[in-house]
């Protein structure tokens, strides 16, 4: 037995029963609660009824809300697709310090809080702001713009968190496009212009798709960023659903709501999947009759402007490196505001500060309540980034060893679908499940729900190592009698350690930074950092929260740069290691 087990371990038949696990943790933490909102919304009162949708789409309100909702998450999609494109391209085309550097800059904002971001954007666009400092300085205007707790201060928000997200979508496409061939329609006489818009445009119109439906689909759950720099009249979705459960106590109203939400990312989920494609490709005879008509364009432009088209050209390659330049500033800007922030010597928010001090930082430290919320954060994060890795790697060594053409791109949608789908929604379902066993107020919904919400980032991080990792190791440990568990435990997690320590640090930094998973469970005297804060914005803004991101963002300075040399150090530490994992990986 244990000769046959060893001849087909790694194979396809080995991968299926391994996908068992992670698929019964996603079904039983996702799936089935997902379903159960759903039927939650047909149970009014306990009994089968419609009268829950009849309510909401008679509600002239609740429309108005949906649409605002989807025309939000679209202009959000649209403004981080004009400013993404010119950035990846830039990214895809540089090389050495620079491409470190652009990289860097799209990379550090998953480094600090949504909520610190928020926070930061109304010290920024306020009355007192930078921005309308500037305007008034300038002569541009006599008084104050009203930038924030608006629509414009939650899509400047929106936009500045889900920019990466298109960044690197469009990067990863761009980066399969052979620049070969752009370079040999150049060299058979093709125009610059010509040469992008017939050969790298529609090659990276895959990217385009998959950037454009992930953001705007992700940005349709969205409910720190509207709800701290939105109007509080201009409800998205994910706020309405909060106040119908939180305010109303209408479980069945909230539950009818999500499920609309729902829908409406399940049939975007199902074109996104249509018009990409499973082979990668354009998907659709439009797209291909989009591209074609794009292409024809610049030719006919070319043609017309003639000697001109070169200075145009040039122009255009100035106008994408301001862009990125911009880019650059929007990404880092609410950093670059914190931190002097949390050193003010003034009461409220003001910036730039009139004075420093270390005021802000000793409220800090000598407060009892923001240290056990801190403490309590920290731990539970680590568990949920714990339960995550564990599942999300194996779901992510299955599906490498999967053959099956038809399955994999299925069960690969199905792992990173807890990353689009609002994580408002998936916290609201298991929010009905844990409040009726009676476990609201302790630590298991948290630990859960980070690890339903952090599985995405940790599968997308172990599938690129395990698809460079040489599974031979493995069958011919397995053929000298060595168990599974010896196999993982000796072999895989020590030669794919740093792997490892990516794929849980990114696990970590998504659960430390929740708030809706806190909105639902948090009880009284057990907040975390993220509610702790929540609380305090809304009451009161005040540099504390500065202080706080500045301690932490400190903090994951030295984690980032401690996990570095850890990696550096696993990895060099034999010349068998050195060999299987790629520097790549690292």
């Amino acid at each position: 037995m244990r000769n046959r087990f060893s001849l087909r371990y790694g194979t396809e038949q080995d991968s299926l029963g391994m996908l068992t696990v992670p698929l019964s943790f996603l079904t039983l933490f996702y799936v089935l609660p997902l379903l159960g909102v759903v039927a939650a919304s047909f149970l009014p009162g306990g009994s089968p009824s419609t009268s829950a949708y009849s309510a909401l789409f008679e509600n002239d309100t609740f429309l108005a809300i949906v649409w605002r909702t989807i025309r939000l998450s679209l202009e959000v999609a649209i403004v981080s697709l004009v400013l993404g494109y010119p950035y990846a391209y830039l990214l895809n085309k540089v090389h050495g310090w620079k491409r470190q550097l652009l990289t860097v800059a799209v990379i550090m904002p998953f480094f600090t809080s949504v909520l610190i971001r928020s926070y930061a954007w109304v010290a920024i666009l306020g009355t007192r702001g930078i921005v309308n400092k500037g305007l008034i300085a300038a002569g541009i205007i006599d008084q104050p713009l009203m930038l924030v707790y608006n629509e414009i201060g939650a899509m400047v928000g929106m936009t500045q968190v889900q920019l990466p997200l298109m960044v690197l979508t469009l990067y990863g496409s761009m980066r399969r496009i052979d620049t070969q061939l752009v370079r040999a329609a150049e060299g058979l006489g093709a125009h610059r212009l010509v040469a992008f818009s017939k050969v790298f445009l529609p090659l990276s119109l895959p990217g385009i798709v998959a950037g454009f439906g992930l953001v705007f689909t992700s940005t349709l759950g969205f409910y720190v960023t509207p709800a701290l720099l939105g109007g509080p009249s201009e409800y998205m979705v994910t706020q309405s659903i909060y106040v119908q459960l939180n305010n109303l106590n209408d479980f069945s109203g909230a539950a009818a709501q999500a499920t609309v939400l729902l829908v409406i990312v399940v049939i975007l989920l199902s074109l996104l999947r249509n018009a990409i494609g499973a082979d990668g490709g354009s998907g659709t005879k439009a797209n291909a009759q989009g591209t074609r008509i794009l292409a024809e364009m610049p030719e006919r432009l070319v043609s017309i402007l003639g000697a001109a088209a070169d200075p145009i050209c040039t122009l255009l390659s100035g106008l994408v490196y301001l862009v990125v330049a911009v880019d650059v500033v929007f990404l880092m800007i609410t950093m670059v505001t914190v931190i002097p922030l949390g050193f003010s010597s003034d009461e409220y928010l003001r910036f730039p500060p009139s004075g420093f001090s270390l005021q802000w930082m000793r409220s800090y430290v000598g407060s009892a309540d923001w240290l056990e919320s801190t403490w309590f954060s920290l731990w539970i994060s680590a568990c949920g980034a714990a339960v995550a890795t564990f599942f999300a790697s194996i779901a992510a060594y299955a599906v490498t060893r999967l053959q099956s053409a038809r399955a994999k791109p299925i069960l690969e949608l199905i792992f990173i679908s807890p990353m689009i789908v609002p994580q408002f929604v998936v916290a609201l379902a298991l929010y009905f499940i844990f409040i009726k066993l009676g476990l609201v107020g302790s630590a298991l919904p948290y630990i859960i729900c980070y690890g339903v919400f952090a599985f995405p980032y940790v599968f997308l991080v172990m599938r690129a190592a395990f698809q460079r990792f040489d599974v031979s190791v493995m069958q011919a440990a397995a053929g000298l009698g060595a168990r599974s568990t010896t196999i993982w435990r000796t072999i895989v997690i020590p030669l794919l350690l740093p792997s490892f320590v990516s794929a849980a640090g990114f696990a970590f930094l998504t659960a430390f930074d929740d708030l809706v998973v806190a909105l639902f469970f948090s009880s009284a005297g057990q907040y975390t950092l993220s509610m702790r804060m929540w609380a305090d914005i809304r009451n009161e803004i005040s540099p504390q929260i500065a202080a706080v991101a500045v301690v932490f963002f400190s903090c994951t300075l030295l984690a980032v740069a401690g996990g570095r040399l850890a990696r550096k150090v696993i990895v060099g530490r034999s010349p068998l290691q050195t060999r299987l994992v790629p520097s790549s990986q690292t």
